[in-house]
Parts: structure tokens; C-alpha cells; sequence
């Protein structure tokens, strides 16, 4: 069975381009596997469609723009019951913001809600190479959900959604023990920017009754604030193991 084979590559897919047993990878995706991997004809691939959905077939015509795929099997994976969503002020480098989207998409973040900061230096901007990133990442490590991205207008609106559980990083708050903290099926987790938050914003954030979490004595950046704190909290979810 194809499912079983070793050394897969993997390539995303637009759930639209799925049609009945076939499959057509285009743009970015039929780059990489045409010019970087070099597929060729019967060439075992899996796919995936960001929504759950993945697909074991063999290259059946690779022309100079498109590679089209027979599809041989295809199981359907449910997401997770429970979600994290982290709340993260915009950073000043883009390299930053990659990092933090690569690694979070990697440890199971379901939504990105980035929002301008009191000591970011500029809002943030809803862009395609989030998303690209986010591919990449789900292509390594193997999850079939993309997560979503979108803007707030400031903290305040990041916060006001109903959480069953809302966490914020930072050590200047006495912390909490983190598995206090995780219950319920929608939490999210607040990350400041270069700088940490200001203490209005760490005031709005406990008036909104988030509980703060330390992660030790050491300054991290913040993409890797937000990494490591994901992390803890998707082990306490029940997602990174028993």
C-alpha cells in the first residue's frame, strides 16, 4: 500500500484541485517537485489539502508548469477537539515572524491572531508568505491542518474572544502553575513583541482575566517565547504525547 511507503514526498494541494481519482499541484508546489525534487512519471507522492485531508497517488504527467497526480488512496484526518490560538504582537523582523510561524505551525498552533503591540514598530500585515511558511512546515512534520491567520486591531480586541481558558507569557506577573491554567477546548495564549508588554497592556490582559505563566529566568526571543510556551501548553492539552 502506498500509505506505507518510506520517503514520501509531500506536496499541498488547493482542495479545489482535487477532481474525482486525480489531482493537479500547480504554482509553488509543482515548482518544488519539477525543478527541486525532479519527480517523474509513476513517481509515489502523498498530498495534502490543509484541511484534513491526505492523498497517496503516483505521478501520472509532469509538464513544464503543473505535475498531475493518480490518486490511489486517500483517508480523511478529523482536527484536534481541543485548539490553540496564540495571540502574538507583530515583530520587528520579518525573519522573526517566519520563525514563529514555522515553529508554532510545527508544534500544532491552530490560529495565528497577530495584532500591533504599544511596542511594536509597525502593524502587522496579513501576507501569502505566512501561509507559504505554514505549508512548509505542515510538508515536514507531517500535520494535514493548515492553521488560520488573521488581524486584530489592537491587544484588547485579541483578548475579548471567549476563551475557555486565555494564557499570557511574561515574567513580570507573578506566574501560576501552568496546568492550572489549560482547560476547555478554545485557548489561547498571548505573546508580546521585542520588549515584552508595557504595564497597561499587562493590566488589560489580567482585567481579561488571563492567567500569567513564567517560562523561567532565562530572556528568550520572542518567536521562541511563544515556541516554547505553545509547546507546554499543547503537552498539557494531551497533544505532544501521553
Amino acid at each position: 500500500m502506498l500509505f506505507s511507503m518510506p520517503h514520501i514526498h509531500h506536496f499541498y494541494v488547493e482542495p479545489d484541485a482535487v477532481q474525482g481519482t486525480a489531482a493537479i499541484v500547480t504554482g509553488p508546489e509543482a515548482h518544488h517537485a519539477l525543478h527541486v525534487v525532479r519527480v517523474r512519471r509513476g513517481d509515489p507522492v502523498c498530498l495534502f489539502d490543509g484541511l484534513g485531508r491526505e492523498l497517496l497517488g503516483r505521478i501520472l504527467d509532469a509538464s513544464r508548469h503543473d505535475v498531475t497526480v493518480e490518486i490511489a488512496e486517500e483517508r480523511n484526518i478529523q482536527p484536534e477537539p481541543r485548539a490553540l490560538t496564540l495571540l502574538q504582537a507583530s515583530l520587528h523582523r520579518d525573519k522573526s515572524t517566519e520563525e514563529l510561524i514555522r515553529r508554532c505551525t510545527e508544534v500544532g498552533v491552530r490560529r495565528f491572531v497577530f495584532y500591533p503591540a504599544e511596542r511594536s514598530e509597525h502593524p502587522p500585515r496579513l501576507t501569502e508568505k505566512w501561509r507559504r511558511w505554514a505549508i512548509e512546515s505542515c510538508k515536514q512534520c507531517g500535520r494535514l491542518w493548515l492553521p488560520e491567520f488573521s488581524i486584530a486591531p489592537g491587544l484588547e480586541s485579541a483578548l475579548t474572544c471567549p476563551w475557555s481558558a486565555l494564557i499570557i507569557a511574561t515574567a513580570d506577573e507573578p506566574p501560576v502553575p501552568l496546568r492550572t491554567t489549560v482547560h476547555g477546548d478554545n485557548v489561547a495564549l498571548a505573546v508580546g513583541p521585542e520588549g515584552d508588554f508595557t504595564p497597561d497592556e499587562r493590566a488589560l490582559a489580567l482585567a481579561c482575566h488571563a492567567r500569567p505563566i513564567s517560562l523561567g529566568p532565562a530572556v528568550f526571543r520572542a518567536e521562541v517565547a511563544a515556541t516554547i510556551a505553545a509547546a507546554l501548553i499543547r503537552y498539557e492539552l494531551g497533544a505532544l504525547g501521553p
